[in-house]
């Protein structure tokens, strides 16, 4: 038997015109309390879903919630994943200083530029007495995420480069890296440098930047417009294909360049270009990444010197030809 009140409109339609009304008014009341119901229903499952994601430290607003979204990484406002970092960085546009080496090793007999060579002893004390001082070494992709990106930095990030591609980088400074969990920046020359590409590959996979250092380390300012591009756009094409990773920043060859060379670095699609101008290097110019320059005669004294200098602004020193 049909349910004279219940919300079936056909049979409602034959009944006399006073009872239809009627019913069709109690109808309506039961809809209301159904939908009413329901509606209690949905909020009380919406509060135990709140308070269970809040009793998981979930809560948007709490001070853990936050921090451990950050760490985790999470769904920004856009809906893009945001990229997981340490809890103790932060985001950051200050000047950072970016180290520059070349060979880890004692100068070789005869050699024309001795300066150049850094022994491995001095290499590990260098790095370890940063380590002792809060620093810790970072790639310059991650400090450009920070600069221009959404990325983070540690408390006192600084970037270790070395130029060229020598043996005694894989030899001695990459386990001296390793043993502190860091990353460096190889700037390799894409033809002529004596670093296997087993061995560069082995750095690279351990999280090291690779950057351009051209193809035969020319004066970048004495170029005709094919060799330069050849130089900028070649050396990157070959690293990649190479080594399969992205190449990102550029280092000019012995610290040369000029408004045009400057210009074309930036057209070939780099990100930042490394300079040897004594200092630290700014978001604000992004092309010219002031550095330090380590040399053999600094031991440890003259290396936390020059670090010093650079961040005050209290001196300068010229770069090493040959670099």
């Amino acid at each position: 038997m049909t349910d004279p009140f219940g919300d079936e409109h056909g049979y409602l339609t034959e009944l006399p015109e006073d009872l239809r009304l009627r019913r069709a008014a109690t109808a309506r009341r039961r809809r209301w309390r159904r939908r009413l119901a329901v509606g209690a229903f949905l909020l009380a499952v919406g509060a135990v879903v709140a308070l269970a994601v809040t009793s998981l430290g979930g809560g948007g607003g709490s001070k853990q919630g936050a921090e451990a979204n950050r760490s985790a990484g999470g769904a920004s406002a856009a809906g893009q994943t945001t990229t997981s970092f340490p809890a103790d960085w932060r985001p950051s546009t200050a000047p950072v200083p970016i180290l520059e080496y070349h060979a880890i090793q004692p100068p070789v007999a005869g050699s024309a530029y001795p300066e150049l060579f850094v022994t491995q002893a001095d290499f590990q004390h260098q790095m370890q007495w940063l380590k002792d001082n809060g620093y810790e070494a970072v790639t310059l992709n991650q400090v450009e995420d920070s600069w221009y990106e959404h990325g983070e930095l540690p408390p006192k990030p600084v970037v270790v480069s070395l130029d060229d591609g020598y043996l005694s980088q894989y030899v001695a400074a990459f386990p001296e890296l390793q043993h502190l969990g860091w990353k460096g920046v190889l700037n390799l020359k894409a033809s002529g440098s004596d670093l296997p590409d087993a061995d560069a590959k082995k750095m690279i996979a351990a999280g090291w930047e690779l950057a351009s250092h051209t193809i035969t380390h020319p004066d970048l300012t004495t170029l005709d417009a094919a060799s330069l591009q050849r130089e900028l756009v070649g050396s990157r094409q070959i690293l990649r294909k190479r080594f399969g990773v992205p190449v990102d920043n550029f280092c000019y060859p012995s610290g040369r360049y000029d408004d045009t060379v400057i210009a074309a670095v930036q057209k070939a699609g780099y990100r930042g270009a490394e300079s040897e101008v004594f200092g630290l290097a700014s978001a604000a110019h992004p092309y010219i990444l002031n550095r330090i320059e380590v040399e053999n005669s600094d031991g440890l004294s003259g290396f936390v010197q020059k670090l010093k200098a650079a961040q005050t602004g209290s001196a300068t020193f010229a770069p090493s030809p040959g670099g």
